[in-house]
Order: C-alpha cells, then structure tokens, then sequence
C-alpha cells in the first residue's frame, strides 16, 4: 500500500510540473518557424525614409496599435548611458488588457511609424513614444493576430542592450508571459508556448532602449504547435520514479 502511494504521488508530481512547465514559454530556433508573416516593407519603399502613421495599422494579416484595452499608458524615464540625460519612453505596466484584445491607437504624431534601414530587410515598425518627433522608437507597439498562434519570431532593430519586454497574451487578456529581452542586440529570435498549446493571441512590446530604441521587422506566426520534448521529459521523469519504487519494492 505504501508503494503504491508513493508511485501515484511521484506520477502526480511529474504530472504537476508537466504542466507547470507547460504555462510558460520557451527559445526556439527563429528560422524553424517558417516564413516572416510581416515584414511592413509596404510602408517605407525608399531607403532611410521615415514614415509617420496614426491610427490602427493592418499589415500581413496582424493588426497593430499602441496599447490594449484596459492597458493605461504611462510615462517612465531611463537614463542615457554615460550621460546625466533621460530619455523618455511609453510604459504600458499598469492595467490588464480586456478581453477581445481591442486595439487602440496612440496619440495623433506619437502612434507608430516605419522606417527603412536601406537594407535588405528593408523597412521595419517603430512606436513614436512620449516625446513624439524627438525620439522615434521610445513607444510601445501592441498587436493582435487573426487567430491564436502557439509560436511567434521577430526582428529586433536598433537594439543596444537596454531593457525590452515582450509581454505575450490569450484572447481573454490574461498575460502568458512577460518575456525578458533586456540585454540584447539586434537579431531574430522566437519564442513558443511549451506543450504546443495555440493560444498567443496578441503581444506588447515595451522597451527602455536608449538612443535608437527599438524596431520590429519580420514577424512571423506558428499555428501548429512546435514540438518541445521538455514536458515529455518531465512526465517520464515521474515514470522512472515509479518504476524504480516498483523494483525496490520487488
């Protein structure tokens, strides 16, 4: 009776931290998620030109806005490495977005803009942030896709090392994960729901990236789950548990 307790015991524990595992998300390959879905080349079409938009975007697909719903916008300050300055920057740390994910747009001159690299990426999506005109790519960037996705990759721009948020959400508005990108540079990097479960139905993107800020280019969305043996592990983990207790007890 005692074995038998202790082998349902240690398959609820491997069971438990399966899906423990499972709410949060993990690092995949970028290029494993297939095509970029956005790439707002439609934008900007002429090298190192700068585009203001007001109002909701629709790109490829995904819409995009500020905020959310529910989301209050705030101001926060950061200061400007090796300099007594402080750059301004949207904060959207207070208040939950609804449910339906509804966009809104920022204020008329401090929404969105593009600008083109004069690369072969091309052109990529900026918030104007606080101090519109002053400091492009302060503001935030929210968007909702058409349907729930279990994975999504995208293209840092400007990146220096600061502090970058992506906060990643279900279509009711409750948070999956606030992924941390503090500290890295420009590149493509991707992130999926471990178990595969679809359910990313929109994101914010904040950051505290001084003199450039930050830019997102190539977006792209999984729909199908992407395997992650992690949680198979797990579970398996409380199977060899119990059938180590089973041969102890022989």
């Amino acid at each position: 009776m005692k074995f038998k307790h202790q082998a349902i015991a240690a398959l609820l524990l491997g069971l438990a931290t399966a899906q423990a595992h499972a709410a949060a998300t993990h690092e995949v390959s970028y290029v494993s998620l297939g095509t970029p879905t956005v790439n707002f080349n439609e934008l900007a079409a002429t090298a190192f030109d700068s585009v203001s938009l007001d109002g909701l975007l629709a790109s490829g697909g995904v819409q995009f806005g500020e905020r959310f719903a529910g989301q209050e916008l705030a101001v926060a300050k950061a200061p400007r490495p090796g300099e007594v300055a402080q750059d301004w920057f949207d904060d959207l740390g207070f208040g939950t977005p609804g449910a339906g994910l509804t966009l809104l747009a920022g204020a008329v001159g401090a929404n969105l803009g593009a600008y083109h690299y004069g690369d072969a990426d091309g052109a990529a999506l900026f918030g104007v942030g606080p101090l519109a005109g002053a400091a492009d790519g302060f503001g935030a960037i929210s968007a909702r896709f058409a349907s729930p996705v279990s994975a999504l990759g995208l293209q840092l721009r400007d990146a220096d090392g600061g502090s970058i948020t992506l906060s990643l959400y279900r279509t009711d508005g409750s948070l999956i994960e606030a992924v941390d990108l503090s500290g890295r540079g420009d590149g493509r990097y991707a992130f999926a729901r471990t178990g595969g479960a679809a359910d990313i139905a929109g994101f914010s993107l904040t950051n505290r990236d001084s003199y450039y800020g930050v830019s997102l280019d190539n977006l792209v969305l999984a729909a199908a789950p992407v395997p992650e043996p992690g949680s198979a592990l797990l579970v398996l983990g409380g199977l060899l548990t119990l059938a180590v207790g089973r041969r102890r007890a022989r």
